[in-house]
């Protein structure tokens, strides 16, 4: 039933999610429906938002979040909102938390807490896990409301642990498991499963690959037909250990996607300094496959991916020997101190660090190294900080400099190094090539590294006001219509009258994409990484004001999506644009 008052969006300029150039009108919402679109519409007797000076665009939907676990601690999933994201896809890189049976859960909780770097203890502590199957885990998420939209992808890896056992991280699955595996795919798309996500990349705390790594193309070929079978998608991380495997991978899921005009959404293309090539392959592989008919895309963030710098264990150093001796987890607290402090190890170090052939942290990397953790309270100061201040300060060798350091801090020092999308320019061609989908965020996972949140407002503070990279029109279409289409949300994505009233308004010129913060406000004690607000106006959720310059207003407005909010999942259609 409609609310007897409406809420009119009034004097913005609208950025509709197709493309197509702004136009200044106002919005007319009623009840979780836009109801009117035009100039200058009666506001009598409405409750108004004035977006005098702003822009109006569909809510942002992020397709690779990992809030998966966090919204049982979090449920708004925070600080997504405050960043204009009104829909989020979780279910990502063959993770997630259905199906599982009880006997799985602690197993389930250890992989999805290593691989997503998320505290283990929450897992146990924050999630009720009343559920075995996806359609009674579905049914558990529309209980409950949320900060945001949610849309979520099934497991390949839960799909074959819940219908092979342990088997499943072995062997290849048998004709019989094979159609199970198809047949419970089936029913969580049926209960509203948006498709399937699976990855043929990531390990297990053991180090043994996850589950849908040993998926042969029989099974696969059953998978994607159910998929087809509800009109939904694939979203796949390739084997990433050399390019042309990642390539060959990728190939053999596009043969499974062109068969059944299946939508393939790969994990993410960067530029990295360190091998330039790689991107213009994986993009060529892309065009090779849409010239072919294959809706295959790859996703594609404007932030970096960054590695966490331990010296506790690490794989980092792997090109600075004396280093590498020190990060090996065999050694004790004793005496890898007593490591790092010795004149002759110094003198190794320092040798092994100016012969550097490549790799890590060459070429200066340890300048830009953020620093995440301290082991005294005299420098937390420091915290979020570049090293590039205590090299400058303290002067000296960098191998002795980050020596002491790491010293003084008692073995706690730890560090993020950012190694791809260092170079803005290509990043700005990767964020414009139509091979690509603006997503990879990844979100809600990773928080004592990094937060994910907040790409939309660094493609549109730095890309679309800053650099001119892309018109406001073409950006906000890569990030709203052009998902919508893609992962098949029917009444999201573009401002239409009859649309759902996911919107957000913003000031171009107010926006601004900060650095993370470190705050400890999880549950048990545990901190994260925590983006601040991105200078967003308004952000409305099915009609419902949500956030206000930076400020939750109460309530939350959001729910777990089904049938009902499901279309089929498409390719990408841009010919409007062209």
């Amino acid at each position: 039933m409609l609310s007897d008052v409406a809420l009119v969006v009034r004097g913005g300029t609208i950025v509709d999610g197709t493309g197509k150039p702004p136009f200044k009108a106002d919005i007319r919402i009623q009840g979780d429906r836009i109801v009117e679109i035009g100039p200058d519409l009666d506001t009598t007797g409405c409750e108004e938002i004035d977006a005098t000076g702003c822009h109006v665009a569909p809510g942002i939907i992020d397709i690779h979040t990992h809030y998966d676990a966090a919204l049982f601690w979090d449920p708004r999933a925070d600080p997504i909102s405050l960043h204009g994201v009104t829909t989020i896809l979780i279910g990502n890189c063959s993770l997630g938390l259905a199906p599982v049976r009880a006997a799985d859960v602690d197993m389930l909780g250890s992989l999805f807490s290593y691989i997503e770097d998320l505290p283990r203890d929450l897992f146990a502590s924050e999630i009720p896990w009343n559920w075995v199957s996806f359609p009674q885990y579905a049914a558990t998420m529309r209980d409950r409301p949320w900060g945001v939209n949610i849309a979520a992808l099934v497991s390949h890896s839960l799909l074959r642990q819940y219908e092979m056992g342990g088997k499943a991280w072995s062997d290849p699955a048998s004709p019989d498991q094979a159609r199970a595996i198809a047949t419970t795919a089936e029913a969580a798309m049926v209960s509203g499963a948006f498709g399937i996500s699976t990855s043929r990349f990531d390990r297990s705390p053991a180090g043994d690959p996850v589950p849908s790594f040993h998926a042969d193309d029989a099974e696969l070929s059953g998978l994607f037909k159910a998929v087809a079978s509800h009109g939904g998608l694939v979203q796949v991380i390739a084997d990433l250990s050399d390019t042309e495997t990642w390539i060959r991978d990728l190939r053999r899921f596009g043969e499974h996607a062109g068969r059944d005009n299946v939508p393939v959404v790969s994990n993410g293309i960067y530029q990295r300094a360190d091998y330039p090539a790689q991107a213009a392959a994986l993009l060529e592989a892309g065009r090779d496959m849409q010239r072919d008919g294959i809706p295959f895309y790859h996703m594609v963030s404007p932030r970096s991916i960054e590695l966490l710098v331990s010296f506790k264990q690490s794989m980092l150093f792997i090109y600075v020997p004396a280093f590498n001796e020190v990060v090996q987890p065999s050694l004790s607290r004793e005496e890898k101190l007593s490591m790092l402090a010795d004149p002759e190890w110094r003198v190794r170090a320092r040798f092994d660090w100016d012969n550097m052939k490549g790799g890590f942290p060459s070429n200066g990397a340890e300048r830009s190294l953020r620093i995440i953790k301290v082991g005294t309270p005299a420098n937390e100061h420091y915290l979020g900080k570049t090293f590039d201040i205590i090299l400058d300060a303290r002067q000296g060798h960098p191998a002795d400099v980050i020596a002491d350091w790491v010293i003084e801090n008692d073995l706690e020092a730890e560090f993020v190094h950012r190694y791809t999308n260092t170079d803005p320019e290509a990043v700005a061609e990767l964020l414009a090539a139509p091979e690509n989908v603006i997503g990879a965020s990844d979100a809600g996972a990773h928080v004592g590294m990094f937060d994910g949140a907040g790409d939309s407002t660094c493609v549109l503070a730095e890309y679309v006001r800053d650099r001119k990279a892309m018109t406001i029109e073409e950006a906000i279409a890569r990030m709203t219509g052009d998902l919508a289409q893609l992962i098949g949300l029917a009444d999201r994505g573009i401002i239409r009258t009859g649309k759902i009233a996911d919107l957000f308004v913003f000031d171009l010129d107010a926006l601004h994409w900060a650095p993370e913060i470190k705050v400890t406000d999880l549950p048990n004690g545990h901190a994260r990484f925590r983006r601040p607000p991105g200078g967003i106006r308004y952000t409305l959720i099915g009609g419902k004001i949500v956030q206000q310059d930076g400020r939750y207003l109460s309530g939350l407005h959001g729910r777990f999506l089904g049938p009902a909010d499901r279309t089929v999942a498409t390719g990408v259609d841009r010919s409007a644009r062209r």
